[in-house]
Parts: C-alpha cells; sequence; structure tokens
C-alpha cells in the first residue's frame, strides 16, 4: 500500500458497449466509496494523480480516459460531451459502483454535469473543477477562433511532431501555467500524452475529438445551460486562467449569477494548477471527502 493507506495505481480497461476505455484506478480498501474522475479537452487520465494522493486511501479514485484520448487514444469517436457522459456511467456501472460521485476538470466538468442529468441512478453527486459554467460566444465571432483563444497550449500542441520527449516536455515547462509546476507527477501527466511516430513523438491526443466536443459546448444552448439547473453543487475554481494571469475562467459575476452553489476559490492558483498543483489538488481533495460526510 503506498501513502496514507492508498494502493499504487494500475490501469484497468473497461467495456462500455460500443468501445473499450482505458483507465487509472487508485484503489482503496474494501468498503470504501470511489470517486470517478474526468480530464479536461486534452488531458488525460494521470492528471488526478496529486488528488488521488491527497486522498491518502480515504477514497478510491477511478480517472477515466474519454475517447481519443490517453489510454483510450486509438478510440476513434463518436464523440460529444453526451457520448463522454453515457461512457462515465457505463463504466460506473461495470465497475459495479453505482451511484458514485463525479468530478470533472475543465471540459470534465461539462462531462460530470451530463453524466448527473442523464444518468441520475449511476451519478450520486458532482465536484467541478474550473469548469461546468456557461461559454458564451458573440454572434459575430467564428466559434472556431473562439476555441482556439479558450484551448491556447492545449490546441497549439496537436499535430505537432516532437523530436524527442525533452523538447515535448520543454514545450510546458515555458508554459507560465506551469513554469513552477513541474513535479514528477506532472511531468508522468504530460509525458504520458506521447505517442511515437515519424520524427518523433506526438500527442495521442485526438484533434477532431477536441474540436467536436469543443464545438459542441460553445453551440448547444442544452449543454450550457445545465448548471442553472442544479441545486447545491460544489465547485472548485482558481483565481487564474490558463495562462496564469487574469481573468480567471470563472469570475466573480459567474459565482453571483449561480449562487445557489457551493464555491471555493483556491488562491494562488491557475486553470491547471488547481488540479495539478498542491493547494488545488489538496482543496479538490477536501471537496470530494465532503461528499460522503
Amino acid at each position: 500500500m503506498g501513502a496514507g493507506g492508498s494502493f499504487p495505481p494500475d490501469v484497468v480497461w473497461v467495456d462500455v458497449g460500443d468501445v473499450t476505455l482505458g483507465v487509472v484506478r487508485w484503489r482503496a480498501a474494501t468498503g470504501v466509496p470511489v470517486v470517478f474522475a474526468v480530464h479536461g479537452f486534452s488531458g488525460n487520465a494521470w492528471s488526478w494523480t496529486a488528488v488521488a494522493r491527497h486522498l491518502g486511501g480515504r477514497v478510491g479514485l477511478v480517472a477515466i480516459d474519454l475517447r481519443g484520448r490517453g489510454l483510450s487514444h486509438d478510440v476513434d469517436g463518436p464523440f460529444g460531451i453526451r457520448q463522454h457522459a453515457d461512457d462515465i456511467a457505463a463504466v460506473v456501472r461495470r465497475l459495479n459502483a453505482s451511484p458514485s460521485v463525479v468530478a470533472g476538470h475543465s471540459m470534465g466538468a461539462y462531462v460530470a454535469l451530463a453524466a448527473a442529468e442523464r444518468h441520475h441512478h449511476d451519478v450520486a453527486d458532482i465536484v467541478l473543477i474550473d469548469g461546468g459554467v456557461p461559454i458564451r460566444v458573440p454572434d459575430d465571432v467564428d466559434p472556431n477562433e473562439r476555441l482556439d483563444e479558450l484551448l491556447g497550449i492545449e490546441v497549439d500542441q496537436l499535430g505537432r511532431v516532437w523530436p524527442d520527449r525533452v523538447a515535448y516536455r520543454s514545450r510546458w515547462t515555458e508554459h507560465p501555467a506551469f513554469t513552477d509546476m513541474m513535479s514528477p507527477e506532472v511531468e508522468r501527466y504530460a509525458l504520458s500524452d506521447l505517442v511515437e511516430c515519424d520524427g518523433g513523438f506526438r500527442s495521442r491526443v485526438s484533434e477532431r475529438g477536441v474540436r467536436i466536443d469543443g464545438i459542441e459546448l460553445l453551440v448547444d444552448a442544452e449543454l450550457s445551460s445545465m448548471l442553472e439547473r442544479r441545486q447545491g453543487t460544489h465547485i472548485v475554481v482558481a483565481e487564474t486562467g490558463a495562462d496564469a494571469a487574469p481573468p480567471p475562467l470563472v469570475d466573480d459575476d459567474t459565482i453571483a449569477a449561480f449562487a445557489q452553489h457551493h464555491w471555493r476559490r483556491v488562491p494562488d492558483t491557475n486553470h491547471y494548477s488547481v488540479l495539478l498543483g498542491e493547494p488545488g489538488a489538496a482543496a479538490v481533495a477536501e471537496e470530494l471527502m465532503a461528499c460522503f460526510g
């Protein structure tokens, strides 16, 4: 057993009907509740490592690689937030864990919301991390341009080829959100995204999947209004945005507009470190533990 009574993580393959998805599982003792975790647009399951460490075996954690990402990178769709939500519920059922808490970061927050709405028998509660709020696109703005603006480094890396792992790692360390955050855990998360190709290495992430999921969030009114239809959701948000600078993805006006939820802003965090970094991961773990009260 690892620190705090948790077991080392292992990889599990789960049949969700039409495809098989890879998940990373941090197990805990028999009878301990399990949280199912969903990464962001181009993330992967290893983004939850610091949260799992802070949970310390008090709660098990199953982090799912969505279609077109991580261990599931060979799954070429169908994509879409609803499809991902159905996959999450299927994994919960296949692991005999219904109903369970589902946590989601960034795009994963919308997946968690959709899973709760579509599969209430499988999802007992949700915790959202820097996501889930409506994303407004002005009528005169191209949704693809808005998506590129929102994703920044995440979309920029897709389709590129790096000569070696060192060059890819440098791409992250040079980014302001990661400059002071490259722990062994974060490095594992970043490097696990790579796959060999002609000329070196490329990201495993499906750009097609990212764009389908992202555009759907920007133009689908039903998805953008999910938070309005819930009450009392625990939401952890960062102090700054994806570039480690203001404004944050979730501003104070948005929090005031959704006062029916429980908000927690974590100081000295950005959109990535609110999950991957120490203060953020500790806060997320506390909110997850609160679900079991």
